[in-house]
């Protein structure tokens, strides 16, 4: 143990003399108070104020092609429409608790794309200010709540706090708010809206497309509901909240996202000093009810911490639930305490790494507008293990319990050590993750339905950390299948789960490879087989016409064979290359916020 220490610190040595390169750079962000609470719809004759914003011709036609209560409601507001863009509107709003009515129609926000406060940006990182004076440098529509007079970032009474934005479609594709591509190829906006510190926003019922980074974004904010909305198309997030507290993601469609669907980055650390995993009393931001599918990662969280995360849809993604404590300049870390229950998360083995490979692949192509993102090109940002349902790379006390996961070609659950000097923490503990993570109840390698669907391998574990453990939960004959080096198998949650700080180096390893991913400049590293196209496991049933199983042959899929005995200099050497991952890691940090 003392030689492998020495081997740590000098390997942490080497890496802090690695430069990190940020992909993209926001202002310091810090939580907010705390002392919110999620905002409640509110309905017309409940608004200190209403606006309606139109596009005359269209909107009338589309009106008149509706029935009955809805089309009579937005024959009414069409009556009283006085905006022609959803920026003009939020502009004009003077009072706390204003409703925005957007009608049916395609909102450009054309006066967004090049007004005069944008000629005269000189580049660099935005502040607060920024967003305040010019929005428009980055965001199509900009809800900057705050006063730049306040010291604090909390959004108080001025007027854009409590603003709700609602379309009012049958569908949110009837509202349907488009960034797209400039004359020269690139894209219009980074982002479609940001609510920046605007606390109490509420925006309900609206469809969002092609955008450099996110559809949705919600920053230093307590207190916000994204209430049936659609993200799709974007080159990284389709719902990104960053330093926020008190959320509700619900009943969402993200797909097609070059990073991932949804992902609510340093979230609000209200359990950080929580000793226990989940179940919890208080989170920072729940998501239910939503759909996302079809993007490089299914949900991500850097430090995504305290998120509740249940009944949700995570399919045909390159890679489904991805939390981690990796990438520096996140408020938060070490991830924790992240709550997956009641969720389906399946099939998430969609190589779209493919689309970054070879020297004619459509996501090297200079001008955006040319890579196919409005027809469903995704050009993954981040790499991950293609064909993984759950991955938790550096993450404590989450609570993964009664899931259905199943039909993930790689492995249905990843959980592994990342060492805090990959995040640019050199304190002396170099193994505060992964800790207290436990895995119950859930229903792996079989649908709800009850059709065998196997995973890979239910469980890959490095063998690292304390308190880890798994219980209660079944594979597709019955035992789950999983790597764990002990003879014993998966520690049981009753015993008090894993004893060991140090996992099993040669494990780790063999993610090394895979470290120096970067979608422009190298992206198929040599000897990484995360993008390779996962095989099926054997004995996959397929629903037949009435959605019972096919006429499959049952053939087993045997557990995984304990891992063998290594010697010392084995597991020296593993743990250096371990280790180097740190330097490798740092040179391609992804600030993903």
């Amino acid at each position: 143990m003392r030689r492998i220490a020495v081997l740590v610190v000098s390997l942490l040595t080497v890496a802090a003399l690695a430069p990190a390169a940020l992909a993209h750079e926001e202002r310091a962000s810090q939580f907010p108070a705390g002392d919110g609470t999620v905002p409640t719809y509110r309905t017309q004759d409940q608004a200190a104020d209403v606006k309606v914003v139109c596009k005359t011709g269209e909107s009338a036609q589309r009106i008149a092609q509706m029935t009955g209560a809805a089309k009579q409601a937005n024959m009414l507001l069409l009556s009283q429409c006085d905006f022609q863009h959803i920026q003009a509107a939020v502009d004009a709003v003077t009072q706390p608790g204003t409703n925005i009515y957007v009608l049916p129609g395609t909102y450009l926000e054309e006066p967004s794309h090049n007004p005069p406060c944008v000629q005269g940006w000189g580049g660099g990182v935005l502040q607060y200010s920024d967003i305040v004076n010019c929005g428009e440098i980055i965001n199509l529509i900009t809800v900057a709540g705050d006063s730049l007079d306040d010291e604090d970032i909390a959004c108080g009474d001025q007027p854009l706090c409590d603003l709700q934005i609602e379309g009012t479609g049958a569908t949110p594709d009837d509202v349907l708010i488009r960034g797209g591509f400039k004359d020269n190829g690139d894209w219009v906006k980074h982002n479609g809206i940001k609510a920046d510190r605007a606390d109490g926003f509420y925006l309900k019922n609206m469809a969002f497309e092609l955008f450099r980074e996110n559809a949705i974004y919600v920053h230093e904010t307590d207190g916000y509901v994204l209430d049936d909305v659609i993200g799709r198309y974007n080159d990284l997030y389709g719902i990104l909240s960053f330093t926020s507290d008190h959320g509700l993601i619900k009943d969402c469609d993200v797909h097609h996202n070059g990073d991932s669907g949804v992902y609510p980055g340093s979230a609000a650390d209200v359990n950080g000093d929580n000793p226990n995993p989940p179940p919890l009393t208080r989170w920072a931001v729940e998501i239910t009810g939503c759909s996302t599918h079809h993007n490089a990662l299914g949900y991500s969280g850097t430090a995504g911490n305290s998120v509740y995360f249940h009944h949700n849809d995570v399919w045909a993604n390159s890679a489904g639930y991805v939390t981690d404590s990796f990438v520096p300049n996140h408020p938060g870390m070490p991830q924790d305490h992240a709550w997956l229950t009641g969720n389906r998360i399946h099939g998430n083995n969609v190589n779209f790494f493919k689309n970054v490979q070879g020297e004619n692949a459509p996501c090297h192509e200079p001008r955006p507008v040319d890579r196919g993102h409005q027809d469903g090109v995704v050009c993954p940002a981040f790499q991950v293990p293609v064909g993984t349902g759950v991955l938790i790379a550096g993450g404590n006390r989450n609570g993964v319990l009664g899931n259905h996961i199943y039909d993930n070609w790689r492995s249905g659950v990843m959980l592994f050590w990342v060492p805090p000097a990959l995040r640019e923490d050199f304190k002396t503990d170099q193994f505060d993750t992964s800790n207290g993570n436990q895995f119950r109840d859930n229903v792996m390698g079989r649908t709800p339905d009850g059709l065998r669907q196997p995973n890979g391998v239910d469980f890959w574990w490095d063998d690292q950390g304390v308190g880890n453990c798994w219980q209660g939960n079944t594979g597709a004959d019955g035992a789950v299948t999983h790597n764990a080096a002990s003879p014993l198998g998966l520690p049981d949650c009753d015993s008090g789960g894993s004893v060991s700080p140090v996992g099993n180096a040669v494990k780790s390893a063999t993610l090394v490879p895979c470290a120096v991913y970067d979608r422009e400049d190298n992206p198929s590293p040599p000897a990484c087989d995360w993008f390779d196209d996962p095989q099926q496991p054997a004995g996959r049933e397929e629903a037949g016409p009435l959605g019972v199983a096919a006429d499959t042959e049952l053939t087993g899929v045997a557990p995984l064979s304990a891992g063998q005995g290594r010697s010392a200099a084995a597991e020296l050497w593993a743990l250096g290359l371990t280790l180097a991952m740190v330097v490798v890691l740092r040179r391609r940090a992804t600030h993903r916020a």
